[in-house]
């Protein structure tokens, strides 16, 4: 639009696979194509070819709207190109605890309710660790995290939830079912004495832990609960539910 603009009678056209025009970027899209960009959808089997013409450049595209072959004369070849994420995000999403999605990009806790924040406390996201995205949505999430933040910061003291885990040391036996299946790495395998043998049980760290019942599920001897929803808890709401003395 830019080089319409400078000069009207320069021939742009625009080689996409996909245009995404959310929010108000539709306006912006609207207005290319009526200042004369022209826009060509191109076959992922047949993709664009440069070609050199003694010394001037060529573009051939075949356009799937037209069904046919096009030959663009050239002076200018301009490659948009794509952003991956960095490398080093899988280390840095173990160290946090946090997840990634399956384009190696930071996922929030929830897209609608929990937008900037992630699955652990106290970590939150913003900006092209999320996704590509423009400097004015990158602005916008920036300030939504700085008021996320500030309402952590601004308080004396955090409640924890009430329903999380808690380990029954009589009946756990230290098998650590319940270790590696915890999403937040929220329990401890414990190893000391007791009685003049070595005793295996396991720690939930209250402070990370979600309540998810992720170890209670898991847990075949019943060794570990989430408060409120013990099995015979469960039970007797199902049993209540379905009339069942």
């Amino acid at each position: 639009m830019k080089m319409k603009e400078l000069s009207p009678e320069t021939n742009v056209y625009v080689l996409y696979r996909d245009v995404r025009t959310y929010g108000f970027t539709e306006a912006y899209y609207t207005k290319a194509r009526q200042k004369g960009v022209v826009f060509i959808r191109y076959d992922v089997d047949k993709k664009p070819e440069v070609l050199k013409k003694g010394e001037a450049l060529q573009v051939q595209v075949y356009d799937q709207t037209l069904g046919v072959h096009v030959t663009i004369p050239v002076d200018l070849v301009v490659l948009s190109a794509g952003i991956v994420t960095n490398e080093d995000n899988k280390t840095i999403a173990q160290f946090l605890k946090v997840p990634l999605n399956k384009d190696g990009f930071f996922l929030e806790a929830h897209m609608k309710l929990r937008p900037i924040d992630f699955a652990t406390d106290g970590v939150f996201l913003t900006g092209m660790a999320h996704f590509p995205k423009t400097i004015t949505e990158s602005i916008v999430q920036s300030q939504a995290a700085s008021a996320r933040v500030a309402t952590v910061l601004s308080k004396d003291k955090i409640e924890l939830e009430g329903n999380i885990s808690e380990v029954l040391d009589a009946n756990c036996d230290g098998c650590a079912f319940c270790v590696d299946i915890c999403p937040y790495k929220g329990i401890t395998l414990l190893e000391y004495m007791k009685e003049g043998a070595v005793k295996k049980t396991v720690e939930a760290n209250e402070t990370v832990c979600k309540g998810c019942g992720s170890c209670m599920a898991t847990c075949p001897k019943m060794g570990i609960y989430v408060r409120g929803f013990k099995l015979e808890q469960i039970s007797a709401q199902v049993n209540a539910a379905l009339g069942v003395e």
